[in-house]
């Protein structure tokens, strides 16, 4: 009897051993789960709070961009206008240029003398001014 009872404590001690191991690995297991539903939780978050970021970046992007566009277009515009006007400036000196040299022509073949005398004089004046110390 005393072996039937030795038996019985051995059977009750590892059954008690195998429920508080169950009870454990239950524990463990649920410790685990909820360990990974606060990862998800976190993860997902984050993720939120990245696609957040994300989004207001891409706004501010297009914030940004829109004036920027604008002022190029308006540069270039400037540009065009001001490249336009340079040719008219330089159409209309070389139209008065042309002018002048005609006219130049036309009063030294009419007073050769003259005109040899103002050349002299302009010579001169600038002979003065470049030896001058």
């Amino acid at each position: 009897m005393d072996q039937q009872r030795g038996v019985d404590i051995v059977s009750d001690t590892a059954a008690k051993v195998g429920s508080t191991v169950t009870g454990l690995g239950t524990t463990i297991g649920k410790l685990a789960q909820d360990g990974v539903d606060q990862r998800k939780s976190v993860l997902r978050d984050l993720q939120e709070s990245a696609a957040a970021a994300v989004d207001k970046t891409a706004d501010l992007a297009r914030k940004v961009s829109a004036p920027a566009v604008q002022a190029a277009d308006a540069v270039q515009g400037i540009a065009r206008d001001v490249g336009n006007q340079v040719g008219q400036a330089a159409s209309t000196v070389y139209q008065q240029g042309a002018r002048a040299g005609g006219s130049v022509s036309r009063y030294t073949a009419e007073q050769p003398l003259t005109a040899l005398l103002i050349a002299g004089a302009i010579g001169y004046g600038l002979a003065y001014l470049i030896h001058r110390p």
